[in-house]
């Protein structure tokens, strides 16, 4: 698979686990040891896990919305910059915030490794302070 396909993949399984539900999208994306990097939340580690907390998040936040941004390949990376938005309707054992009722948006960008097809582990570097002041789990800076 060509890094320009792997990009369409990423999108394409990415849509149909978080808008979709369809979390098996993932099996054709991801390797079975996937590591996720999201600070300042805990590292996630493998297949299942990552179902889990999309899963998570996807009962949390309804309805989803998403864009993939200014996707770029080189050698054995990609990186992008992505747009989450929803409705605060549910709680995550991720972020355990009662539902607020609010919508919200979380911007960030990540960097994707590629070994062998699949991808092996993920650096996301997202706005989460934006995100939570959002809930109004953090006041707004000044």
């Amino acid at each position: 698979m060509t890094m320009e396909e792997m990009k369409h993949k990423i999108e394409w399984a990415g849509k149909e686990a978080w808008l979709k539900g369809n979390l098996d999208a993932f099996d054709e994306v991801y390797a079975e040891d996937y590591i996720w990097h999201r600070p300042p939340l805990p590292d996630i580690s493998g297949l299942a896990a990552i179902k889990e907390s999309v899963n998570d998040m996807r009962e949390a936040y309804s309805p989803l919305d998403m864009s993939y941004d200014e996707m770029v390949a080189e050698g054995d990376s990609i990186a992008y910059r992505y747009s989450f938005r929803g409705r605060h309707t549910g709680q995550s054992p991720t972020l355990p915030v009662p539902p607020t009722g609010k919508e919200v948006t979380l911007v960030g960008c990540v960097v994707v490794h590629v070994f062998d097809g699949k991808i092996v582990e993920e650096f996301e570097h997202s706005d989460y302070l934006g995100f939570l002041q959002q809930l109004g789990v953090v006041p707004p800076l000044g």
